[in-house]
Order: C-alpha cells, then structure tokens, then sequence
C-alpha cells in the first residue's frame, strides 16, 4: 500500500482502506487531509469537492465487491462504511457512535412484510449479486447473461406468467374462502332442521307435530339460494383452476435453469450488471439529498441533522411505515380480477444525510400485478418519519400514473388532479406538488388541520381514503369533512 495507508496507525480508517485499489487510495487520503486542514474558503470548497470524489470511487468499488465476492461475508468496518457512511470515527460524537452500535447488524427472522422489504445499501446489492432481487430498472440496456437458448425476451415472458399466476392464485384463494363462509351458512340451516328432524323416532297421537317451523323453512328456502350460489362459485374454481394448469404449463416450458446455489443461472447478474446498479443507487443517494441538500459524503456528527424522532435506521423505519400505514392502509393495495394483494414495495435505506424520499419505480414493467416497486429513503434526516411520507406521495403518484398509462391525464387520482389544476390554470409541476400534497393530508389533514385546497382534499378523501374509523372522527372537526364524510356514507348506501 502507499505511503499514506502506512503511515495510518491501526484504526477504524484503516481498517475500510485495507486491501483496497492502492491508487484511490491514496488519493483519497491525501484530499481528505488537504480538505482537513486547508483554512482558505474557496480551497476548502475544492478539497471538499475532490474528497467528495475520491471517497464516491472508493465507495463504489469496495460495493462491486459486495455484489459480486463478498456477498454476506463483509468485514465489519467495510460494512458500516457503505450502510452509514462511515468512513474515520473521529468525525462522530462518543454519543453518535454508540447510537450507531446500537443497530442491529443482521436480520431477524420475520413474517412481517415491512421489516423484510427494508434493505441497507450492502445488503441490496448482495442480493442483486446474488439474483435474489432484479437489477433495478434505468435506460441502460438489458445486463442479464444469456446462453444458448434463454434470451431477454423470455425472461420477460417468464416473469409475466408468474405475475398471472401469483395473481390467479390469490384470486382462486379468495374465492375458496367465500365458498367456505357459504358451505359453513348452508351447513348451519340445514343441521337445525336435520337435528329436529331426529328427534322423532315414532310418530304417535301424543307427539306428531313433524312440520317444520316457518323459520325452519325460510332456512330450507334461503339455503336453496345459497346452494346456487356455491354451484356458481365452484364452476367460477373450476375455470380458474384451469387458467393455473394452462399457466403452470407455459411456466415450464420457460422454465429457468438454476444451478447448485438454487439461482437462475442463467441471468445471473454479471459484473457490468452491478457496476450499472451501483450507479443507480448513487442516483437514488443523490435524489434524496436534494440539489440543495448536504452533499457532503462521510458521517459527520456535526453535520447529522436533529430531530426528536430516531433515525430511519430498519427497526425505526419499520415502525414510521407502519404508523403511516395507520392513516394510509390502502397505499400498497394491487387489485386483481378477484381480489386485493398487499405488496409492501422494497426500500432502501441510503447512507448519510438527506431531505426527500424517492419512488424509484413503482413495479416491475413486466409485471404489474404482483412485482414489488423500489423506494429509497436517507437514513438521517431532519424529520426521518417526514421523508417517508414523501417517498409515499411519489409512490402514489408514480403507481396511478402508470397504471393509467397514456390515459394518466384522464383516469384516476392523477386524472381528477391533473383536471382541477387545468381548471385553476395551475402552473407548475404537477408531481412534486402533488407529493406536497399527499404530506399535508397524511400530517395535517389526519389530525383535522385544514391544509389542502377543498377541491384537493375531496379528490383525497375517496381516492386515498382514510380509514372508517378516522372519517368519523374528522367528520365532527368541522363542516368541510362532514359533508365528505355524508357523501362517503351516501356514496357506499347507493354501492349496497
């Protein structure tokens, strides 16, 4: 190693630059001191902006070895360093770097959807590395290998097919269950009078009043009804069972080759995949800066921003998600034919400070019926649970706009949005003041604060509504909401 590595005592620094490219280095060493100790204003500027640089490059090639080497067995210090930004201790308080001990390196094991869509930077992109998640969608061309036989193109088609049939199968679930409510109903009516009907062993001059009751034939009648009803739903199985055995039949015959570690090796991410996907998520890094955020890389005490609520470390931002989903339970719903998914998207927390949450595609073009989308959210930032809420906005609205399609202008919440604004003659862009928006209602307008233009706020109250309980609640805060809340109530008795 250089001359600078070596003259490093043994420490935290040390310990993320060893065994790294020599020549970065090197040169990140030596601007991290210019930048240290330069007392000019404008040659700080510079330094800082080649630091910047020097610790980005560093950045990237220690997770190319993540993604396609190390996987899961990465040294400690390297990994803090790409999950916080962590670079010389010296840049934290006693206090910030027992903060950051406190966090949990590894995983539970879980059910809960939530917690298992939260993902730290090393951590996604070993899976990527590994094929478990898809390389994130960019204008780039397709990164996949391809051997003789297996192209692109079927991929497309193979992730597809699954999508029908992850959604066929909740559909055929949900129908089961509905037969089941029926049969359990039919089984009830006919069991009292079966159960009366036993009790006559002989029929004599004391004991001869067998006719059923009249409320024992309306259950007779009603379950005739009801019978229909379970033939109707069992032809709609039968249907629907065979849609799976067609889809199941073309899955094969797609079928993707894995090898011993049970991977599809077939479109195993290559080297030139990762570097692609590690340039995405120094895209997302910057997005939730902001151009006017703190651009600056490395952890540093002073810099961390504030706030009375912890940072969005996976634990927190776990619990933020589901205190917004409190407000917002229809945010991750996908509708099928037959029934409602619950798909939590996959977030990635990104490493130093930052102002916004970003939607960085809402699902898988491919598959737009059970593919999860791809939120990123800053670990610090001045208000942690804030940032997530505008992630959420910019999930709404990508979600809706590309569900409509070229209609986005027409259909839907975009649509009725889109249409008041044009009405007002409105200027602007339509999306960041949408994702504002969508703050207001899930912060202000939750608690009965005013915030939102009355239009707006109709426009939310059916289409990003909040739960029944809480329409109640907000209907006795003042005049605006309980005329929504009526017409809701209206609206549901003319649905009946």
């Amino acid at each position: 190693m250089g001359k600078l590595f070596s003259s490093l005592p043994n420490s935290f620094l040390r310990s993320v630059l060893e065994g790294e490219n020599e020549e970065v280095v090197e040169k990140l060493l030596e601007f991290k001191q210019l930048y240290e100790n330069e007392t000019d204003k404008d040659k700080k500027v510079m330094y800082k902006e080649r630091f910047t640089t020097a610790f980005w490059e560093l950045y990237s090639e220690i997770l190319l070895k993540i993604g396609t080497v190390w996987f899961d067995n990465v040294p400690l210090q390297k990994r803090l360093f790409i999950r916080f930004g962590i670079l010389d201790l010296k840049y934290l308080t006693v206090e910030d770097q027992e903060m950051i001990k406190s966090v949990p390196i590894k995983k539970i094991n879980t059910d809960d959807d939530v917690y298992n869509s939260i993902y730290y930077v090393d951590e996604w992109i070993s899976e990527i590395g590994k094929g478990n998640i898809e390389v994130s969608a960019t204008d780039e061309v397709p990164r996949k290998k391809k051997k003789e036989g297996v192209n692109v193109v079927e991929k497309e088609k193979y992730e597809r097919k699954k999508g029908l049939l992850e959604a066929e199968l909740s559909s055929l679930r949900e129908a089961f269950r509905k037969r089941q409510l029926l049969e359990e109903t039919v089984y009830n009516s006919i069991k009292k009078v079966y159960d009366f009907s036993r009790m006559f062993d002989e029929i004599t001059e004391d004991n001869y009043s067998v006719n059923y009751t009249e409320n024992e034939e309306s259950a007779l009648a009603s379950s005739i009804d009801q019978i229909r009803e379970i033939l109707r739903m069992n032809k709609e199985i039968n249907l629907s069972k065979q849609r799976i055995d067609k889809l199941l039949e073309e899955i094969k015959a797609l079928e993707i080759p894995t090898n011993d570690n049970g991977s599809d090796e077939a479109y195993n991410v290559d080297e030139s995949g990762i570097k692609t996907e590690i340039q995405t998520i120094r895209q997302m890094i910057k997005m939730c800066v902001g151009r006017q955020g703190n651009h600056f890389p490395a952890l540093v005490s002073s810099m961390i921003p504030r706030s009375h609520l912890k940072p969005n470390f996976r634990e927190n931002a776990a619990q933020y998600i589901k205190d917004i989903l409190k407000v917002d339970p229809t945010i991750f719903e996908r509708k099928t034919r037959a029934s409602v998914l619950q798909i939590v998207p996959y977030i990635l927390l990104t490493p130093g400070y930052g102002n916004y949450g970003i939607c960085w595609e809402p699902f898988n073009k491919y598959n737009k019926v059970s593919s999860k989308g791809r939120l990123a959210v800053p670990i610090f930032a001045k208000n942690p649970r804030d940032v997530i809420v505008i992630a959420f906005g910019d999930f709404r609205w990508n979600m809706a706009k590309e569900l409509a399609g070229y209609h986005w202008m027409e259909e839907g919440i975009t649509g009725d949005y889109f249409q008041y604004h044009e009405s007002i003659k409105w200027k602007g862009d339509l999306r960041s003041k949408f994702i504002y928006d969508y703050y207001l209602w899930i912060t202000k307008e939750s608690e009965g604060i005013q915030k939102l233009e009355k239009e707006v706020r109709r426009i939310f109250w059916f289409k990003i509504p909040f739960p029944d309980k809480l329409k109640e609640e907000l209907s006795k805060k003042g005049y605006y909401y309980q005329d929504l809340y009526k017409k809701d109530e209206a609206k549901k008795l003319s649905e009946l």
